[in-house]
């Protein structure tokens, strides 16, 4: 900032002069600093600056993958070792799983003895491999399967309707792996092995009912995530993947009532 100042001095007013010359020149460059401090000021709230955290991230490889799906087969196969068969079971209330429960933890094949109805439970842990299926004791209706495989976890509970009378048999510990499967719970890496397969069965579905046959849950405990497919006389055509230690629910609605339904088989051919 220039400032040009005509002055006439006289000899009297000389200090004077000085005096408000020097004030003016201190009032401009105080101005200014004032100016720089707002516009810095300003910049800064406009432009914050940013402070940067540099975190480490540990990627997922899969190697971990394979770790966390032998760390579940190795749950289920302790599970597996602790199965302890009961005598048969009279229906009054909610089965509950556990060292002091009406069932040890374990895998079993339940046996239904008694009446015909839905069997539903509750997971204390693995949320998502949900319990439903129908059953039978086979006098009362063969078109329900009188045996169920089931995998109990301590703290399950299990809900019988209409159902008065079960047993719980303990699968044996060496189980021999096979591509044919009934309905119920299957490991992966245990019943089966891993691998692609084609599915179908032995039992006929009847092509009026498009929708009626195999229902297919695949859980995977490592990543917590459910895989569903059907196989049915609407979509015969069908291949799946299977992994280490995830677990296959199947469930069947049998249209040909000329066969027990406890006969029925999904069956796995292994597709490349």
């Amino acid at each position: 900032m220039n400032v040009v100042l005509k002055i006439k001095i006289g000899c009297g007013n000389m200090k004077k002069s000085k005096l408000l010359l020097t004030s003016l020149m201190l009032a401009s460059v105080l101005a200014g600093c004032n100016n720089n401090a707002s516009n810095k000021e300003t910049t800064e709230e406009n432009n914050p600056v940013v402070k940067t955290t540099v975190s480490e991230t540990k990627e997922t490889t899969t190697q971990d993958v394979v770790k966390k799906n032998n760390s579940s087969i190795d749950k289920i196969k302790d599970v597996l070792k602790n199965s302890k068969s009961t005598e048969e079971i009279y229906v009054t209330g909610d089965v509950v799983v556990g060292e002091t429960g009406d069932v040890k933890p374990g895998i079993y094949d339940l046996e239904i003895t008694g009446g015909s109805g839905n069997i539903s439970g509750k997971r204390k842990s693995a949320t998502l491999l949900f319990i439903n299926f129908v059953g039978s004791a086979p006098e009362a209706n063969s078109a329900f399967a009188s045996k169920i495989r089931l995998i109990l976890f301590d703290g399950d509970t299990l809900k019988f309707n209409n159902i008065s009378k079960i047993k719980f048999n303990a699968v044996p510990e060496n189980i021999e792996m096979k591509n044919e499967l009934g309905i119920g719970e299957y490991i992966v890496g245990i019943d089966i092995k891993p691998g692609t397969y084609k599915l179908s069965t032995n039992m006929n579905m009847n092509p009026q009912f498009k929708n009626l046959g195999w229902g297919i849950s695949i859980y995977n405990d490592s990543t917590k995530k459910v895989r569903q497919q059907q196989l049915n006389p609407g979509n015969t055509d069908v291949v799946v993947k299977l992994e280490e230690g995830e677990i296959i629910t199947t469930s069947f609605h049998n249209t040909d009532h000329s066969v027990p339904t406890d006969e029925a088989k999904l069956i796995f051919t292994e597709y490349k």
